[in-house]
């Protein structure tokens, strides 16, 4: 597995989340040292992806793995559609989701996201998820 924050198809600018009740997060990826989120237990939220293809994007997929303890917890793969090259910034937008609660599964969450397009992998890059008490 290669893991990156760039590739010559695609540029990941930033991600987007934002958690029922509260303003909007930016989570940067592009020349971010790590990238983290956090997101309160019992809470339902949306994610967008802010990218800009390079090239033009056929069949654009994203694959989300989180592990807890080296087992996978949750596996969502996506489809993102077909973009052309532009200085544009896309923002794709994902189904709602929701974090589980209880303290047995707040914590750090290791995650990966691997990009796929014109049938081929792109890149994978790794992240955080850290589940919160909710106040």
């Amino acid at each position: 597995m290669t893991v990156a924050r760039s590739h010559p198809d695609i540029e990941i600018i930033q991600f987007s989340i934002s958690i029922e009740g509260q303003e909007p997060l930016f989570v940067p990826v592009l020349g971010a040292e790590k990238i983290e989120f956090k997101i309160p237990e019992n809470s339902k939220y949306v994610i967008s992806i802010h990218f800009k293809a390079k090239k033009t994007l056929k069949n654009f997929k994203y694959q989300q793995v989180v592990k807890r303890h080296g087992i996978t917890v949750k596996n969502r793969e996506l489809e993102v559609g077909d973009y052309e090259a532009s200085e544009e910034v896309y923002v794709k937008e994902f189904p709602e989701d929701s974090t589980p609660g209880g303290f047995i599964v707040r914590g750090v969450y290791p995650a990966t996201s691997t990009y796929f397009a014109n049938d081929e992998e792109l890149m994978t890059t790794e992240w955080s998820l850290e589940i919160t008490k909710k106040k």
